[in-house]
Order: C-alpha cells, then sequence, then structure tokens
C-alpha cells in the first residue's frame, strides 16, 4: 500500500490515533484519538473534535518515506547515503584556487563561491553544493553524506486507525 491507498482510507470522519512521535516534548497528544475534519491534495487536518473547523495540519509526505499497513501508518525522515561515483567525481572536480580562496578570505570577496555555485548548477548536481534541496537531495557538510528522501530514515510518526 502507498500514497493513494492512505489517501482514500483518511476521509472526513476518519479516527487516528498518535502512538509515536520522536519529537522530545511534542507527545502531548500520544494515544488521543483524533479525527479528519478536512482533506486537501497535499495533507489533512486533525482535531480532537469531530465537528471542528480548525485543526493541525499532517502534510503527506513523499511516498518513499512512507509505510502504509491495514492497522495505520508510519512516516519517516529522510536517510543519509554515501556519495556514488558521479557526485565523488563532481565533488574532486570541483574549482579549486587557493591563492583567490586566500584573497577572498582577507578581502570579505566571494570570487570563489560563485565559481563553485557556477560549476555545480552546470554539472546538473546543484544540491551538492549544500545550499538547496535538489529533487530531495541534500548534501550534508557535517556527515559528508548525500540526505536522500527516496531513503528511510528515521521513524517520525506513527499512527493507528481507529
Amino acid at each position: 500500500m502507498g500514497l493513494s491507498d492512505l489517501k482514500r482510507k483518511l476521509i472526513k470522519g476518519c479516527a487516528l490515533k498518535m502512538v509515536y512521535n520522536s519529537l522530545k516534548g511534542k507527545n502531548a497528544l500520544l494515544g488521543k484519538v483524533r479525527y479528519v475534519i478536512k482533506t486537501q491534495s497535499n495533507g489533512i487536518f486533525l482535531n480532537e473534535d469531530l465537528n471542528a473547523i480548525k485543526g493541525s495540519f499532517l502534510e503527506y509526505p513523499k511516498n518513499s518515506l512512507l509505510e502504509v499497513t491495514d492497522k495505520g501508518f508510519k512516516v519517516f525522515e529522510c536517510g543519509e547515503r554515501d556519495l556514488n561515483e558521479e557526485e565523488k567525481r563532481i565533488m574532486e572536480n570541483q574549482p579549486k584556487d587557493d591563492e583567490q580562496d586566500r584573497i577572498d578570505l582577507m578581502t570579505d570577496g566571494n570570487c570563489m563561491f560563485w565559481r563553485r555555485k557556477a560549476y555545480f548548477k552546470e554539472s546538473g548536481c546543484y544540491y551538492l553544493f549544500g545550499t538547496e534541496t535538489q529533487k530531495g537531495k541534500h548534501y550534508n557538510f557535517n556527515t559528508k553524506r548525500i540526505k536522500d528522501d527516496d531513503i528511510k530514515g528515521e521513524l517520525s510518526l506513527e499512527y493507528e486507525f481507529c
């Protein structure tokens, strides 16, 4: 089952119970039954009162970050992966100019920043520049890995149907 199956199940009046939330301190809703009070193409609104007009919004995740069962559904964070050979090649061949880097540092310039930005944009892997997400991918400078929303990471939310 996938996102389209879940959307068919989550109609107005459907009861859900949150059984897991990875956010610490945000567990006040654990175990409480909430109802779908409104649906949209990108998510649902939930409230404990079936007749409420406003509620909290739950956005539908990408299908690759969703696991749907007969009992409920799980939403995952995007996972990380190592760079593939093409991405490694692009990273190794990025513009390097130690002298210009030194000049930029001393003069508060940004020449090399713009050279690298143009290089990554032309490579078709702009996400490797690390400032934006492209096609669900983002380069993590801390881990030197790719955050990729085609890969399931840690469990974020879990709901059961009531």
